[in-house]
């Protein structure tokens, strides 16, 4: 009878997982942009809501954080990482945590806090708002605009294009353009899309967050 008992436990606790794994992923896919739906207008470009405890997420500005410390309710904060990376953290002021996992800033927060105000603090740290990137397609193709980035993702120059809808007729393919921001300096990259058609994808032309794809009209 134990030995029963402890396997159907086992069970539910089995069924409660899945039923909070499902909910949660079927949240998230529901704020996650699709990439058939054409360019984003204001609302969709509108931050996901989502959150990410632990793992290999790289905080960035924009993204906005929430922090906990066990035992110290006052210590509790929710803030937007901004341009310098860093958010006001009770008692340490500001901290730089933009570039790192949600694991190593949260033991970033626990060093500060460590240091000088607690005895062992226990920290952690999720996202609740994850800064959205983005990239545009101007010129001959046929839905210009603004297109979200897949989270995590690689996008090449031929699916950024496909997203647009696709080369226009009148378009130039083998005289792209792509403005792109490299420091404190913006370059133009010349790209021949007739050679990325038969490009391996690791030889592919990869997209960045806040590149501009010019394609320009052809003259014949």
């Amino acid at each position: 009878m134990l030995r029963r008992s402890f396997f159907h436990k086992v069970k539910i606790a089995s069924l409660l997982l899945s039923i909070i794994l499902n909910s949660e992923y079927g949240l998230l896919a529901q704020n996650t942009p699709n990439a058939s739906s054409g360019a984003t207008n204001s609302t969709d470009l509108s931050r996901a809501t989502m959150t990410v405890v632990g793992g290999d997420y790289v905080l960035r500005p924009n993204d906005v954080v929430s922090v906990v410390v066990f035992g110290e309710p006052d210590l509790a904060m929710q803030d937007r990482i901004v341009a310098d990376g860093t958010i006001m953290m009770p008692l340490v002021g500001r901290i730089k945590i933009s570039g790192q996992s949600s694991v190593i800033a949260a033991e970033t927060i626990r060093r500060a806090l460590a240091a000088d105000y607690l005895v062992n603090p226990q920290v952690s740290l999720s996202i609740t708002e994850a800064a959205r990137e983005t990239f545009t397609v101007i010129g001959k193709v046929v839905r210009p605009g603004s297109y979200v980035l897949p989270p995590g993702g690689k996008l090449t120059m031929l699916e950024a294009i496909g997203m647009a809808g696709g080369f226009a007729p009148s378009a130039s393919v083998g005289k792209i353009s792509v403005k792109r921001t490299q420091g404190d300096r913006e370059v133009i990259l010349k790209v021949d899309g007739k050679s990325q058609v038969n490009s391996a994808r690791e030889l592919s032309f990869e997209i960045q967050p806040g590149d501009v794809i010019n394609v320009p009209t052809s003259l014949f």
